[in-house]
């Protein structure tokens, strides 16, 4: 009787293991301090990760006048029942059309990072929306609804995905980059990066560097930790690849005079309506 009940407990959690590994980058990470992100425990995507100090880079002095900015960032455009990260098309253009009406106004990664680094000037209300993994239907779906609403946006992609089933082609980035978009790294497999030695982490992060850049005839500056799993070394070596700017999944607003190896999101999921939509948008600490 014992060990069935324990071959019952282990098949459920090896279950749910294999449920979070096909679920993108998984769901957003409480908000905490740059020096130490604590563990978790209901999230077993979060194992804790620790910076024991800020990677700051030098500043311009102008750089303290910098707003905080809404980093949104989705997975995919589609409706798939009880897959949050699946966002359905027409709930995801009922949030650009809230984000047109109250005068919001899309603005790149380069952007963010001019005003981070050069004072560069946002405009009243500047928000981001950025894509993890590269869903083909980034393209098919969200592309022409961004357009739409005279937006653009930016795919973090993972470069071993490109053409896979499912994800997007070369074409497809090409077409996206002429319109505006940026396509940005996200890693060759998508592993847990704080669980890999350094030599993994270096070819992850440089390996699809290089096959974006040869691929679209640009620098790739900007870099998003897949399920947000980074520790101080893995935070030093997106550095040391030669990205300028690297995004989590803890939630709140980029705030630009803060530690630009650790910026924050805002986690846009399936079902959670406009009125959490807009307070998100309303509260930097949501």
């Amino acid at each position: 009787m014992l060990k069935k009940v324990i071959g019952t407990i282990f098949s459920i959690v090896l279950l749910q293991l294999l449920v979070l590994g096909i679920s993108g980058c998984g769901e957003e990470k409480p908000s905490s301090s740059i020096s130490q992100i604590q563990p978790d425990s209901s999230n077993p995507s979060n194992p804790g990760v620790t910076l024991s100090k800020p990677l700051n880079t030098p500043k311009s002095p102008s750089y303290q006048k910098a707003q905080a900015v809404p980093v949104l960032y989705y997975h995919s455009v589609m409706l798939e029942e009880g897959n949050e990260v699946r966002m359905p098309p027409d709930q995801f253009e009922g949030q650009m059309a809230y984000l047109r009406e109250k005068g919001y106004e899309s603005v790149s990664l380069d952007q963010l990072s001019q005003a981070l680094n050069k004072g560069g000037i946002l405009p009243p209300k500047p928000f981001v929306i950025t894509f993890d993994d590269g869903y083909e239907d980034n393209y098919t779906t969200a592309f022409p609804i961004v357009k739409k609403y005279g937006f653009t946006a930016a795919v973090f992609m993972v470069s071993s995905y490109i053409g896979g089933e499912g994800f997007m082609s070369w074409p497809q980035l090409r077409e996206l980059l002429a319109n505006g978009w940026e396509i940005e790294g996200h890693t060759v497999n998508h592993p847990y990066l704080s669980h890999s030695n350094k030599t993994v982490v270096f070819n992850e992060l440089l390996s699809s560097k290089e096959t974006l850049e040869k691929g679209l005839g640009k620098p790739v500056k900007f870099f998003a930790y897949p399920y947000g799993d980074l520790n101080a070394d893995v935070a030093q070596a997106v550095k040391d690849s030669g990205y300028v700017m690297a995004f989590t999944t803890e939630r709140g607003w980029a705030d630009l005079s803060l530690d630009e190896w650790h910026v924050q999101r805002v986690y846009c999921f399936a079902n959670m309506g406009l009125n959490e939509f807009s307070r998100r948008l309303q509260d930097p600490n949501y």
